[in-house]
């Protein structure tokens, strides 16, 4: 399937801008795996990601050579796939067969976007990250409508984006922790002036509560 860039435009993407997504993959031993990524069209037009080295994503991506980009502005369905040890009692959508690749989707999901890995393009052995270019082999909208903007809502999956690199850096970079800790508060202070009732102010409050695990 060719999809292009018009097609991808209208989800959203952009050249040179990233979107954060949740990417759905499956182990060698068939274990369906849910994480926040951020997803980009490079400069050439190519679709591409980076998990982070090490993560689960990255592994099975490097096992299966396919994964599944589940589009959504659900702030409460990042918090569940990025902090599923620290969080188990937050329900995760039910996985389902992707239609065209062996990878599994997240069911009720706005739009799906079938990958399969094109090329690699980092190999270094100390990168944090390891970025693929992928082939869309199925694109599929379930929920053509709009969605509003929602400053709430940005600012919870912002928040989960920052707590996720705190997690990950906290033993390595503690200015940049610091820095991170400072805009988690800084977009907390917003929600709760302007939507303190609202699920993404309970996301952001429970990100808040997880940030002593790792800042002292």
């Amino acid at each position: 399937m060719t999809v292009s860039l018009i097609q991808l435009s209208q989800l959203g993407f952009s050249v040179g801008d990233v979107v954060e997504t949740i990417v759905t993959t499956l182990s060698s031993s068939d274990v369906p795996n849910a994480a926040p990524m951020g997803v980009w069209i490079d400069s050439g037009g190519a679709l591409t990601l980076h998990p982070y080295e090490g993560s689960t994503t990255a592994e099975n991506i490097k096992q299966r050579g396919v994964a599944v980009i589940n589009v959504t502005q659900n702030p409460q369905i990042f918090l569940a796939t990025a902090f599923k040890e620290e969080l188990p009692g937050l329900k995760i959508p039910p996985f389902e067969p992707a239609k065209k690749i062996n990878a599994p989707r997240l069911q009720g999901m706005p739009a799906y976007l079938e990958v399969q890995m094109n090329s690699k393009q980092t190999d270094e052995p100390s990168a944090r990250f390891q970025e693929y270019s992928c082939n869309v082999k199925h694109l599929e909208v379930e929920i053509p409508f709009p969605v509003v903007h929602s400053r709430a809502r940005c600012a919870a999956i912002e928040c989960i984006i920052h707590a996720t690199r705190i997690r990950a850096l906290h033993q390595v970079d503690d200015r940049i922790t610091q820095n991170l800790f400072s805009k988690i508060t800084e977009l907390h202070d917003v929600v709760k002036r302007i939507a303190p009732e609202s699920p993404s102010a309970t996301v952001i409050r429970q990100i808040v509560d997880l940030l002593p695990r790792w800042i002292r």
